[in-house]
């Protein structure tokens, strides 16, 4: 084990104390290199007491096993040695792995631990993030964090995307502690947890990240990593010295009972409605590469309200986070190129039954469940998209993916079968192909081909479809360039997505370049991003060439420019070939701890009034903020403003507005008590237009939400809904709500 001898920042600290020593950067940068390719490996330490969870490793065991310390910073600075030292520590037993994690810090009074809810635990706070990668296939990762509050987050990394999922939620403990001079950590991950193969690997590929919050996100990791790399998994750390560990298995049973109590009132007509439900979540690991899940009268009641949206002007539609936890495992499986599955399409399952299959030679999933209906099927156009009412379905869909590598480069192929048939005796199936190649880090190549069958006997309609898709990446963190062509036939179609439009051709690219600097930008990218849309038949739907400016600075600040002079479009079939040129600005970052979070965007310009195909005058606003006016209370805002007025008289013809307001008192670690307050405005002027519109439409809603969470799959929520929704000439409609939801897992 080399790591304990490599050269290290303490060090360098000690020869800085000579005012000679100005070329300690430097040598440290030549050691790490040298060192790198000897030190990508770091053993694992059998347990012999037993570990107390407090996150001081002061256990023996944790004095005795080999450190991991050769941190590299790659944000702001790319593959430096770390400005403070970061230890890694592992061990491990018959049921878990344990990762103990030590930050020094030159100033611990920076250290910024602020109350945030589960999964939010960002970059714009000190936190220790572990990837691990039980498979050995470098493609996927499951990942664990925590910031020094003790607040935890967790998920999955899809290597192919370069994607981050928070959705997933594993079983697993971590506690941080303060420290003098920093900040430590302690993870207990159970190995029925993480997705091991069988036979059970003698090492895994794990990845450590630190970051730190000060005037600029510091980030650093165990692996020498650019600032936005285009592979990761390909250079993490080995960890060695596992044996004897247990073939993971068991059976989780998670039953629930809710309790909801409604009343509605439609057009002075009110309503109650008193409902009790129970039913149960199931899942069996019967063996380390399976997962099988199944789900009974799931509830898949919203404790939190989706997020609004701006649609009066949109010809598409539009999609929303999925947030059920039966879709979520295996979730990385689904993401392609053309994205062909998306969960929210199922609207009221009655039962579901999924398997996820994950080795080094192999993923899979299978999904299906019976979707008692009562929402939108989604028929896609070439110039806006359509629905239809949805009734009871069987949704089926199965993923397939094989990972590859050789002396060329590392890849995968995959395959997808989806299906939807409905009771009606209506159906929709496709399949699709695709791969990935990688021929080094700093290049990507991705294709992928579909076809689909439909029989819509609602709409009258049968037809089959084909969709292909390639695209190429280049990025060595100084040079951008990518390449994207889509082509989509007029009958494509597939239910178990969102596939908004087809009858199209597209081709976009981007390309900059990069420059660092040690300065408030530390990296400003320029160039062009450009593209064109034209209909199956050659008619340019969208044509647009913008130069942009894009620059990172202190505070975690993003900023970019884009003057949109060069965009054209067209929306209606035989439409007008309409010049929209428009200026985009928008920043965000972290100023303080008092105003953790601030975004802003805006579009000044003309659009294109799609509902009457006519050019207007166009200003969009966007706002967002995090305050935290205590440590115990968060409140999150949000205000989306759209504008369309008339060129010639300057009338206003469109007005559409979003405010959400989300508050959260931190209880306890693990009570909460969570308010949303929502508000949309629709209004249309109705002298702009030759046919009848609705001038006014508005909703309000209202959710009080208190929180108590043990565990994984162990919670109790209580809490009260109250919305409304009015429109000019319709009928007025509210509706209360007040519900309850226990759920419990036992390990059987």
């Amino acid at each position: 084990m080399t790591h304990g001898k490599a050269f290290s920042p303490s060090v360098c600290m000690n020869i800085q104390q000579d005012s000679r020593a100005g070329w300690c950067p430097v040598l440290m940068a030549f050691a790490a290199l040298l060192a790198a390719p000897a030190t990508l490996a770091l053993q694992a330490t059998p347990v012999s007491t037993k570990i107390e969870l407090d996150g001081r490793l002061d256990e023996l065991d944790w004095q005795r096993a080999p450190v991991s310390a050769a941190f590299i910073e790659n944000m702001p600075r790319e593959k430096q040695p770390a400005r403070d030292r970061t230890e890694v520590r592992m061990l491990f037993d018959e049921r878990a792995l344990y990762v103990g994690i030590r930050g020094f810090d030159a100033d611990p009074a920076s250290i910024y631990a602020p109350f945030v809810r589960r999964d939010k635990v960002f970059g714009n706070q000190d936190n220790f993030v572990v990837w691990i990668d039980p498979t050995g296939a470098r493609k996927f990762a499951q990942f664990f964090r925590i910031n020094p509050r003790g607040v935890l987050a967790d998920g999955v990394w899809d290597e192919d995307n370069l994607e981050e999922d928070f959705s997933p939620d594993f079983d697993f403990e971590a506690v941080a502690a303060r420290l003098p001079d920093g900040w430590s950590a302690e993870f207990r991950i159970p190995w029925a947890t993480l997705r091991l193969p069988r036979p059970t690997p003698e090492k895994l590929n794990f990845i450590v990240f630190r970051n730190q919050a000060r005037d600029t996100r510091i980030r650093s990791s165990n692996v020498a990593l650019g600032r936005v790399p285009s592979c990761y998994l390909c250079v993490a750390e080995e960890l060695t010295g596992l044996s004897k560990l247990p073939s993971a298995s068991g059976l989780t049973l998670t039953p629930y009972t809710a309790v909801n109590a409604s009343r509605d009132r439609s057009g002075g007509v009110a309503t109650t409605e008193r409902k009790f439900s129970a039913g149960a979540d199931i899942k069996w690991r019967p063996s380390p590469e399976w997962v099988i899940d199944a789900t009974l009268r799931p509830d898949f009641s919203q404790l939190a309200l989706d997020t609004p949206q701006l649609k009066g002007n949109t010809r598409f539609a539009l999609s929303v986070q999925e947030k059920r936890p039966f879709f979520l495992e295996g979730s990385d499986l689904y993401a392609q190129p053309f994205n062909l599955i998306y969960t929210r399409s199922i609207t009221d399952p009655l039962w579901g039954a999924r398997a996820t299959y994950r080795s080094e030679g192999a993923d899979a999933a299978v999904l299906t469940v019976r979707d008692r209906g009562g929402g939108f099927v989604i028929v896609p156009g070439t110039f806006a998209s359509d629905a239809r009412e949805q009734g009871a379905s069987q949704a089926t869909i199965a993923r397939f993916r094989v990972p590859f590598q050789g002396v060329g480069g590392t890849g995968s192929i995959g395959a997808l079968l989806s299906d939807r048939r409905y009771e009606d005796g209506s159906s929709n199936r496709s399949a699709a192909v695709d791969a990935l190649f990688k021929p080094n880090d700093d290049s990507r190549l991705r294709a992928q081909l579909a076809a689909s069958q439909t029989d819509d006997r609602v709409l009258a309609s049968k037809g089959d479809g084909h969709a292909a898709y390639f695209d190429a990446l280049y990025d060595n963190g100084v040079h951008h360039g990518w390449l994207g062509l889509t082509t989509v036939s007029p009958k494509f179609r597939s239910d178990n997505s969102i596939v908004t439009q087809n009858g199209y051709q597209q081709l976009k690219f981007e390309t900059w370049r990069c420059s660092k600097y040690e300065a408030f930008f530390n990296n400003v990218c320029a160039g062009p991003v450009g593209g064109e849309t034209r209909t199956r038949s050659g008619a340019v739907l969208a044509r647009w060439v913008t130069p942009q400016l894009y620059m990172n600075g202190l505070r975690n600040s993003e900023w970019s420019l884009q003057p949109r002079w060069f965009n054209y479009s067209r929306v209606t079939d035989g439409g007008r070939w309409h010049h929209v040129p428009t200026l985009y600005a928008r920043a965000e970052g972290n100023p303080g701890q008092r105003l953790h979070y601030a975004f802003a965007e805006v579009e000044a310009g003309r659009g294109v009034d799609v509902a009457s195909d006519t050019q207007a005058r166009l200003l969009a606003t966007g706002l967002a903020f995090n305050t935290r006016p205590h440590e115990r209370v968060e409140l999150e805002w949000k205000a989306n403003d759209y504008r369309l007025s008339d060129i010639v008289r300057g009338h206003w013809r469109l007005h559409e507005r979003v405010l959400q307001v989300v508050g959260v008192g931190y209880i306890t670690s693990q009570d909460t008590l969570r308010l949303i307050a929502q508000h949309t405005l629709s209004k249309r002027n109705p002298t702009m237009y030759a046919f009848a519109v609705t001038p006014k439409s508005q909703t309000q809603a209202v959710s009080l939400v208190y929180s108590h969470k043990r565990g994984l799959g162990r919670e109790l929520n209580v809490g009260v809904t109250q919305s409304n929704q009015r429109a000019s000439g319709g009928v007025s409609q509210s509706g209360t709500e007040v519900f309850a939801k226990l759920s419990w897992a036992l390990s059987l």
